[in-house]
């Protein structure tokens, strides 16, 4: 079988983030170190050999790419300052860009111009679309602001149609690029040098592949992988700032936004007021106040990070300190929604009747928006990958211990 080489792989994925793996001898220092590298999970050395190698159907087909979560063990610990850790977090950058048939995904993470022409011509777009239809804001300006006057300034029939069609809109991309990244795990090369897989046909394993879910939700939702590569206990963190906690929180928030969210739309009158403490309200909150508590202290910590960490820092400094211009973008953008939905979620519940609230809402909804539709091309697409990658290597190896 034909292996397609690029000899331009490593300038172009270094465009993608800051590394040095050129300067990589192969002493394999980085895969002793990694906390997940098991059995033939050879991570981050084998990257390192495809990407200098240039076999970019490799790199981007391997679940150990998915797999890693940036603990920074290898680079505090690299002879050579390669950066692995920053190698690994670029090549899923490129990845990303890999699966996306469009070319958006690359554009976002490689033009700062592009990114601000694309979230305002979207933004544009949105608004314009929800503003179709709106009655204005309330003439009488004592009139309390609530949800039944938000409703009127953008139409719920409206909000209704622009999400559906863009729930349905992401759920075609995202099996488009799922598919890609499913396709490539399947047929890529099996680790150890034994040759391709398998592709002899059999009957699909229903109830191998639904245990391989369960082990995978278990892990996701436990953040069992993160807390094995939490290496801050160096940095003396107490465990509401260490790097695993406030992911689950943003996970678990943004999940539990989503939730709110999609029950409101299904179950409640839109013109019907709640008490904060109702099931559905008391979801949206709770959530709201974890997503906003995990997104503003990772945007302080990589505030305050080192702007060029050396080779003294520690692996936690490593990792806030890189941070490229997308990731900005992905963040400010979250905390912008949660932040703003919780000035709304505020007004609601006090006598308050500025006009400026309706240009938050506003605001709110378009960056959510934004946020949603472009979520399979930013750093938020790891959200499908990882878990992907962590139910294909359960899948595979439960599938083998049968056989």
């Amino acid at each position: 079988m034909a292996t397609r080489v690029n000899t331009r792989l490593l300038p172009e994925i270094k465009r993608y983030g800051a590394f040095d793996v050129s300067a990589c001898f192969n002493c394999g220092n980085c895969t002793a170190v990694c906390p997940l590298s098991q059995d033939n999970d050879a991570f981050p050395r084998r990257m390192i050999r495809y990407a200098q190698l240039g076999l970019s159907d490799h790199l981007i087909s391997n679940k150990e790419l998915w797999l890693c979560q940036h603990c920074g063990e290898c680079s505090e610990t690299c002879p050579r300052q390669a950066g692995p850790a920053e190698f690994m977090a670029a090549s899923r950058r490129y990845a990303i860009s890999q699966f996306d048939p469009s070319g958006l995904a690359r554009s976002l993470h490689l033009s700062t111009g592009r990114i601000l022409l694309i979230m305002g011509v979207l933004g544009g777009i949105f608004a314009s679309v929800l503003l179709w239809k709106s009655s204005g804001v309330p003439a009488d300006s004592s009139a309390q602001f609530s949800t039944a006057t938000m409703l009127d300034f953008v139409p719920f029939h409206v909000l209704h149609d622009v999400g559906m069609g863009l729930f349905a809109l992401l759920g075609v991309i995202a099996l488009m690029t799922l598919g890609n990244m499913l396709w490539m795990l399947a047929h890529a090369p099996v680790p150890g040098g034994v040759g391709q897989p398998d592709e002899t046909p059999r009957r699909f394993p229903v109830g191998t592949a639904l245990r391989a879910v369960g082990l995978t939700l278990s892990e996701v939702l436990l953040h069992r992988r993160q807390r094995d590569c939490d290496t801050e206990h160096s940095d003396v963190a107490p465990w509401p700032l260490r790097r695993w906690f406030l992911h689950l929180t943003m996970l678990v928030g943004f999940g539990g936004l989503a939730a709110a969210t999609t029950l409101d739309f299904l179950f409640k009158d839109p013109d019907l007021h709640v008490m904060p403490w109702s099931p559905i309200r008391l979801l949206g909150i709770v959530s709201g106040l974890m997503f906003t508590y995990g997104t503003s202290a990772i945007l302080i910590k990589r505030l305050v990070a080192q702007p060029h960490p050396d080779a003294r820092a520690t692996a936690s400094q490593r990792y806030y300190a890189h941070t490229l211009k997308s990731d900005w973008l992905f963040l400010w953008l979250l905390w912008a929604v949660s932040v703003t939905g919780f000035i709304l979620t505020a007004a609601i519940y006090l006598p308050v009747s500025a006009a400026w609230l309706y240009g938050v809402f506003l605001v709110h909804v378009v960056l959510a928006m934004e946020l949603l539709i472009l979520m399979p091309f930013t750093k938020f697409a790891h959200v499908f990958y990882r878990p992907v990658a962590i139910w294909y290597q359960h899948f595979r190896r439960l599938r083998q211990s049968a056989s």
